[in-house]
């Protein structure tokens, strides 16, 4: 009995020291085969007869193969790594870099015995992936897909336009085009609007050898405002396989036209043709030279005007200011030395300027940080600090309470709390003022420092976008992220909501139709973000479509429209031949090999086999508690328990 209670006591006890077992465990993790499928279109184009269910069997068999003592993951990709384990040939970009640095990213940390990559080779988005710098531990394996023949083919390589242009105007599409094997072949380079359908341009084109390339430069007129589609196209060559990339559409935005600015001059001065050349550097603007006396002066079709001396002595200007401030026309006012000061006051309520102007300051530019009606680069500001000074008249100078101030002066190494350069929006009319002439010594100036003039035609592009912007009073508007997307991109929407003290909320539900050319509509419901609303509407199909958005706050129910364009892409069209020496040089690269869709048996033996596939054995310790040991407590109660029932049979308790 002694023995059972020592047992019992000294077990009990050690326990209350807590001690511990460390036991060693190892665990066993098969080895990663990644197969990857190339889900571009031009991969299904790229099959021969036959090819396709030959490849569908041979990748499923490779697969079960390495699946008996492997852990397979199947995975596809085009512009990156897709979750699909089958492709469906739907996809149109192809992005080789990107899928393999993302393949490096998801198991650089795995054991990976071997990657396979079944492709044409072909890629059209992200660089050459032999140029990418990966260190990809695991042999790679590609499966040449597709034909590396050259087949009899017309195609449009390209087509370079400019996004936008203005109603009116003229502007250039250039056409790059090649054929293949279409020696003594001929050809029509078409240009057509893809709505009317009617014909714009078309030139006969007679190829005169077996590699043929050649380029065109195309002039058309910019008629109808709104997004416009151009479709351009190779007409079919005799024997040609497939017509698929002899047609390319483009989209061109006409503007209803350039903003037109008018410099209204008091008498001749360097300084107008340094503004007219920084105003039409920005493609958005057009600019007209006047002086005060011109018979033909016609202030109404303008958008801005700037004022440089006027109102002076001997011309007030005031009808032209009247007209401006009547038509809600923006005022840029330049003070000169034959600026009449008092009429300046009275024409405007910006700046205040105290003194007869018969005498004049060179002051300097100090920019302020703390401005925000409009961003300007910080780089930008610095260096207009360094730009030679402007002639200002003599005087006091005080900015409204309303005034933003963007340049202060500085006089003979003061600096003053004169504004230079201030704006100011009262209710929706704008005003600006540049308390000083020589402008053109900046643009000099700027143009000898960097030999460009970056900065003075970002502050005079910044200040005329400012001043020309019409002020949106909408209560409710709806907008897309943007005019085109590519049929590939999700849609997305927002909008807003002020209350009549012009504050945002989005309380009431807010909805979206939108309307394709065929009349088909898509109904949405926006959904509420802090104070306002946003919407992904997923990916549409190619064509134009208006969407109008609609809520109804205070019993009135308000609308905000607005256009979009989806367009087709076709980059993989545009090359129909396998590219193998790209997946021979890949697989070269990473210590594996290329083998074409008969040789996935042999493959699947070599990778099984192989000595880089095998599992890896991890170790690990992990500390527990005695006290946790189940076996411990019932040897315990064991003990305990026999000790009491001898005593109790025995007689001695």
């Amino acid at each position: 009995m002694s023995i059972f209670r020592f047992l019992s006591a000294t077990a009990i006890a050690t326990l209350l020291l807590s001690p511990l077992i460390k036991n060693e465990i190892t665990e066993t993790q098969k080895p990663y085969i990644v197969i990857l499928e190339d889900d571009s279109e031009s991969v299904r184009t790229g099959f021969a007869e036959g090819d396709s269910s030959n490849y569908r069997q041979g990748i499923d068999a490779l697969a079960a193969r390495l699946e008996e003592s492997n852990n397979v993951e199947r995975l596809t990709f085009s512009s990156g790594l897709k979750s699909k384990e089958q492709p469906d040939y739907q996809e149109k970009v192809t992005n080789l870099s990107q899928t393999l640095a993302e393949l490096y990213d998801r198991y650089s940390y795995q054991n990976v015995g071997a990657i396979i990559l079944a492709s044409d080779g072909i890629y059209n988005e992200g660089s050459n992936p032999i140029y990418s710098n990966l260190k990809l531990e695991a042999p790679l394996y590609t499966v040449a897909l597709g034909d590396t023949t050259p087949t009899r083919d017309l195609k449009l390589d390209r087509v370079l336009h400019n996004r936008i242009a203005y109603q009116g105007d003229k502007f250039t599409i250039r056409v790059d085009y090649s054929a293949t094997n279409c020696k003594d072949k001929s050809t029509v380079l078409t240009v057509y609007n893809a709505r009317t359908g009617g014909k714009l341009f078309a030139e006969k084109i007679n190829i005169k050898s077996e590699r043929f390339f050649n380029s065109k430069e195309i002039i058309l007129d910019a008629a109808e405002e709104g997004m416009q589609q151009y479709r351009i196209s190779l007409s079919e060559a005799e024997g040609e396989i497939t017509t698929a990339n002899n047609t390319q559409s483009i989209y061109v935005e006409v503007l209803e036209g350039r903003q037109k600015v008018l410099i209204l001059a008091n008498s001749p001065h360097p300084d107008l043709s340094a503004f007219k050349k920084s105003i039409e550097n920005g493609r958005n603007y057009e600019a007209e030279i006047k002086f005060i006396q011109d018979q033909d002066l016609n202030t109404a079709q303008y958008d801005l005007l700037i004022l440089h001396g006027l109102p002076s002595g001997k011309q007030s200007a005031s009808s032209v200011i009247d007209k401006a401030k009547s038509s809600k026309t923006p005022i840029w006012f330049v003070l000169t030395s034959q600026s009449n000061l008092g009429a300046f006051n009275q024409s405007q309520d910006l700046v205040d300027v105290a003194g007869s102007g018969s005498s004049l300051n060179a002051v300097k530019a100090i920019t302020l940080s703390d401005f925000n009606l409009f961003t300007i680069d910080p780089n930008v500001l610095q260096t207009i600090e360094s730009l030679p000074p402007l002639t200002s008249p003599y005087g006091k100078y005080t900015a409204a309470p309303t005034a933003q101030v963007l340049i202060q002066q500085e006089v003979s190494d003061v600096e003053t709390d004169y504004p230079l350069l201030c704006l100011e929006q009262s209710s929706d009319y704008k005003t600006a003022v540049l308390s000083g002439e020589g402008f053109w010594r900046w643009r000099m100036y700027d143009y000898r420092e960097d030999k460009n003039f970056e900065t003075t035609d970002e502050l005079v592009s910044k200040m005329i976008q400012y001043l020309v912007v019409k002020n949106d009073k909408r209560q409710f508007r709806s907008n897309v992220a943007k005019n085109l997307y590519n049929e590939n991109e999700q849609i997305a929407f927002d909008a807003e909501l002020y209350n009549d003290s012009y504050e945002l909320i989005n309380d009431p539900d807010a909805r979206l139709k939108v309307k394709d050319e065929e009349g088909k509509e898509y109904d949405y419901t926006f959904s509420k973000t802090s104070n306002a609303y946003n919407l992904d509407a997923g990916i549409l199909p190619v064509g134009n479509y208006t969407f109008t958005g609609s809520t109804v706050y205070n019993g009135k129910k308000l609308n905000s429209s607005g256009r979009f364009s989806i367009k087709e892409l076709q980059l993989e069209a545009m090359q129909r031949t396998a590219n193998h020496q790209l997946l021979f040089s890949l697989s070269d690269k990473y210590n594996g090999k290329m083998v074409n869709i008969g040789g996935l048996p042999a493959l699947s033996e070599e990778i099984a086999t192989s000595d880089a596939v095998k599992p890896v054995l991890y170790s690990s310790f992990k500390n527990r508690e005695v006290i946790n040991l189940k076996w411990l407590f019932f040897l315990l109660v064991g003990l305990l328990a026999a000790e009491w029932f001898v005593r109790k049979y025995c007689g001695g308790y």
